[in-house]
């Protein structure tokens, strides 16, 4: 008995011992390959245009171990190229900044989405 007790709490121990604490994901900036870009947070319509190549920022609050977000603006699907750990005042991690890439982007909506879930989807891209 006390085998099949040990057994069960070191499987129920590592499965949860990964457990991703999201509280957000927000897209937060778009630029395009030359670096000039703008803050999206609080629009609906982006002032450029950002057709071809460009690169989106996206702030995930909480802590994510190892799970990427995906981000398309439109058809165009965008590979993860970098993060950048958040910190506030007292040196705690709250989150981080990743960095997409967008190849052959026409127009349509930029969506953010983890796991089926839909958590920014605001912004339309010229």
């Amino acid at each position: 008995m006390k085998k099949i007790f040990i057994l069960f709490t070191i499987i129920f121990t590592t499965l949860f011992a990964y457990k991703s604490n999201i509280k957000g994901i927000y897209a937060v900036g778009i630029f395009d390959a030359q670096g000039r870009g703008e803050n999206i947070q609080h629009t609906r319509k982006t002032k450029n245009d950002y057709n071809g190549i460009c690169y989106t920022k996206i702030f995930l609050y909480g802590n994510a171990f190892n799970v990427k977000p995906e981000v398309s603006i439109g058809n165009s699907i965008g590979s993860y190229i970098n993060s950048k750990p958040i910190y506030d005042k007292r040196n705690i991690k709250i989150g981080e900044e990743l960095t997409y890439k967008h190849l052959n982007v026409q127009n349509g909506l930029l969506k953010v989405t983890l796991r089926n879930r839909i958590f920014d989807s605001k912004v339309y891209v010229k």
